[in-house]
């Protein structure tokens, strides 16, 4: 380095030292941006409706002329929901399925509400819940939401004697 550029540097370096001794020391606080000021607020969670069953009707097959085994159930509800808004599920015992919303038809909405048919075949209900026949099956509806919101579901119970004789469905 030559003699003027060292006289410059040290005027440079000068300069910074005398900048730094005349600017005032950072005032130390405790959360300066903090404010007294409180604010509040109410809220509500929203819950899905529970569907509305407004039939369950067993269909059997007629032997001498007289409806004794039992072929199908036809179950019928309403909500405020699409077909893949509502899940409709069968348990008997430990086994519980989902019917899948290909067996459900679904018509509306009328004035938001929308009306879904299932009949569910003997077939069907065995491979959801194994055992049929001889046995109470639990029918429910529940509107659902995204993977785990659900509305308290709409039950009916399917009872069926040994042999699949004299189908009945009740609340």
């Amino acid at each position: 380095m030559t003699g003027w550029r060292k006289v410059i540097a040290g005027l440079a370096g000068a300069l910074v030292l005398l900048g730094a001794a005349v600017v005032p020391p950072t005032q130390t606080t405790e959360a300066a941006f903090t404010d007294a000021e409180h604010a509040t607020a109410t809220f509500a969670a929203t819950t899905l409706e529970t569907p509305v069953i407004t039939s369950c009707t067993p269909q059997t097959l007629n032997v001498i002329g007289v409806g004794l085994v039992f072929q199908s159930v036809t179950l019928v509800w309403t909500a405020p929901y699409p077909v893949a808004g509502v899940k409709l599920t069968a348990t008997s015992g430990a086994n519980t399925g989902t019917v899948p919303a290909s067996n459900i038809s679904t018509s509306g909405p009328v004035n938001g509400t929308y009306t879904h048919t299932a009949v569910l075949s003997q077939a069907l209900l065995t491979s959801l819940v194994t055992n049929l026949l001889g046995s109470t099956t639990t029918l429910a509806v529940t509107s659902v939401a995204g993977t785990s919101w659900t509305s308290p579901a709409a039950t009916r119970r399917l009872t069926i004697a040994l042999l699949g004789l004299n189908p009945t469905c009740t609340v």
